[in-house]
């Protein structure tokens, strides 16, 4: 699994690219949240099943995004029962 953390310009167009980001790809998170604070909004998505390459590639489109400010990729180890 890969965890995807922006930090954006508190925009209304922020969520819309960031979620777009992977719409394109035909890709559904398994998971999406954001949390406002103050002039930025932090964002955090999780995705299964990414090669790390195409993660990367993901990280760093999104770190092109206009509204973007950080972008940090973590790698989580999927333990199963």
């Amino acid at each position: 699994m890969h965890r995807f953390h922006i930090d954006a310009i508190a925009d209304p167009q922020s969520l819309p690219r960031v979620a777009g980001a992977f719409a394109q790809r035909g890709i559904v998170p398994d998971s999406l949240s954001a949390r406002f604070d103050g002039d930025t909004v932090r964002i955090e998505v999780a995705i299964s099943g990414l090669h790390a390459r195409q993660a990367a590639i993901i990280a760093a489109k999104l770190g092109e995004t206009v509204t973007a400010i950080a972008v940090r990729l973590e790698a989580v180890e999927e333990v199963f029962a």
